[in-house]
């Protein structure tokens, strides 16, 4: 089968032989064996460069025949490196073998462009989260409450993780929420105002604590690359509170 492909972590296997996981438009991702050339042309598949790919195999562990890249190779560095080492932990931890999912690939190539480009990173990480959450099913609803109900401007809401939004009126709550936040931080969180400085910050600590839900608390060993910048604002009972500004 010819794919197109982008690799994402490749690792020793045997004698002159690595093994590739790769995200791909036609499979999703895949996981596959390659035998590198001769020493004298021997180099590594490299990440953010879009391959034309030939594998073959029926089971989880294909075997690469080709694999040619469709532009010239480039590289990041420094902070939008990072960024995509992250966002390549969470495809691995996240996305399962072999299922096709064509919107994530278009997704991810949208970012690595986008860092190419000097895009601002914190926004471009938030967007291909909320991407990639609607692509596995496991979305945030931020535009209605866990009974559908349509979301009040100027109410404050509690989230909690399994039962979403609620309408929050003071009273101390049976089991702390995930967060607090005015309705219409939600709306504008549903509505992608990712430049707007309240959307990021409930994005970014809504998004930190989704995934590690997700992932049953496993921790994502790229984080420590990024940059820190614990929550500073409004707090009840502990718990963080955003408002419009």
């Amino acid at each position: 089968m010819r794919v197109s492909a982008y690799v994402i972590h490749t690792r020793p296997f045997q004698d002159s032989k690595i093994l590739l996981d790769m995200l791909t438009l036609e499979q999703g991702l895949i996981r596959g064996v390659w035998r590198l050339p001769k020493k004298e042309a021997r180099v590594i598949p490299g990440p953010f460069l879009c391959y034309e790919m030939e594998f073959i195999g029926r089971s989880d562990l294909k075997t690469v025949k080709s694999l040619e890249s469709i532009k010239s190779a480039s590289s990041l560095d420094g902070l939008p490196l990072y960024a995509a080492l992250y966002v390549h932990e969470l495809l691995e931890k996240l996305l399962p073998i072999n299922l096709p999912l064509p919107d994530v690939f278009e997704l991810y190539k949208w970012l690595i462009e986008n860092l190419h480009a000097g895009a601002p990173i914190a926004p471009l990480l938030r967007r291909f989260e909320v991407g990639l959450f609607s692509e596995l099913g496991v979305g945030i609803n931020m535009v209605s409450t866990g009974r559908g109900e349509v979301l009040e401007a100027r109410q404050l809401y509690q989230f909690h993780y399994k039962f979403g939004l609620r309408p929050y009126y003071g009273e101390i709550p049976k089991q702390m929420p995930m967060l607090y936040v005015e309705g219409q931080v939600a709306l504008d969180y549903h509505a992608g105002k990712w430049m707007d400085k309240q959307v990021l910050s409930l994005a970014k600590e809504l998004h930190r604590n989704w995934l590690d839900s997700l992932l049953n608390g496993k921790p994502i060993v790229s984080r420590r690359l990024l940059p820190k910048q614990p929550f500073q604002g409004e707090r009840h009972l502990g718990v963080p509170i955003f408002r419009a500004l």
